[in-house]
């Protein structure tokens, strides 16, 4: 079956007009009409519901079924361009989280260095939120991630890197009585990251679990700029210890019976990813970290 003839059906139920789709593909409205009836008399059945008004439609039970296989096939299709185009070019886009990627690139520089992955990496740079959902969609091949649970997406594979743990942080000029409780905190401003990081619901279940209510005077997406506020002592926050390794003016304060969830950091890739030799290699070195 013609790929186009999926595409252009996909288009169509959503925008369920012949004339726009056809504009959408810069096509005659013949050309869409031609690919419905090629799906039509190929599966035997019809799939979409002309309106009496307006040149529209809507799709039948069939045709709804068709859309869901259509979906699939289509998004299969992007992942085949985008991981032969990787072959093609010996290229690799990798996502890489800032908080994660400055704390583990410095410990693999060498070797990546040493086996010519410094100009083989396609750095792409966004938050673990995003950067998962551009690995689904095709748009990189394996990306460093954040998280506080192992993924259960059967379309995926990861290699758990390292197991850290969420910490509340203040300036190391700050001075705090021992055994402190949540309570002390009632009066502290909080500076925390931003929606794209997966610190702000880790923060907000924190927030439910131990019924505190935190004065949040700022947020960002920048987790240097967010150490440099703290360490001014401008006010107190949350994040991972993996930000603030070897982080000079900071110091962790420790509370009894704080439970908080895990943040793993892994290498995560598409399990039907071709996993060429310089594929391979790549995972290896920052699996050996």
């Amino acid at each position: 079956m013609n790929l186009n003839d999926y595409g252009y059906f996909q288009k169509l139920s959503e925008m369920k007009s012949f004339s726009e789709t056809a504009h959408h593909f810069n096509v005659s409205q013949p050309t869409i009409t031609y690919a419905l009836k090629r799906l039509e008399t190929e599966y035997d059945t019809k799939l979409v519901e002309r309106k009496s008004y307006a040149n529209s439609l809507s799709l039948t039970y069939a045709g709804e079924q068709l859309l869901k296989h259509v979906n699939k096939i289509l998004h299969e299709d992007s992942l085949v361009k985008a991981d032969l185009n990787r072959i093609k070019k010996k290229k690799i886009k990798m996502g890489l989280p800032p908080i994660i990627t400055n704390y583990l690139v410095p410990k693999v520089f060498d070797n990546l260095k040493k086996f010519d992955y410094l100009n083989r990496i396609v750095p792409v740079v966004d938050g673990s939120k995003e950067l998962l959902t551009k690995l689904k969609n095709g748009d990189i091949d394996l990306s460093l991630l954040g998280s506080t649970s192992l993924p259960e997406d059967p379309e995926l594979e990861y290699k758990v890197l390292d197991i850290h743990q969420f910490k509340i942080i203040a300036s190391s000029n700050r001075k705090f009585k021992n055994n402190l409780k949540l309570s002390d905190l009632i009066d502290e401003d909080f500076i925390i990251l931003d929606e794209k990081s997966v610190h702000q619901q880790v923060f907000n279940d924190f927030i439910d679990k131990y019924n505190v209510s935190p004065n949040i005077i700022f947020q960002t997406s920048d987790y240097k700029l967010l150490l440099k506020l703290v360490q001014e002592n401008k006010g107190i926050s949350f994040i991972t210890e993996t930000a603030i390794r070897d982080t000079s003016g900071i110091q962790e304060l420790k509370f009894d019976n704080l439970d908080l969830p895990p943040f793993y950091i892994m290498m995560i890739y598409r399990k039907n990813t071709v996993k060429s030799s310089i594929f391979q290699k790549l995972i290896s070195i920052f699996e050996n970290v």
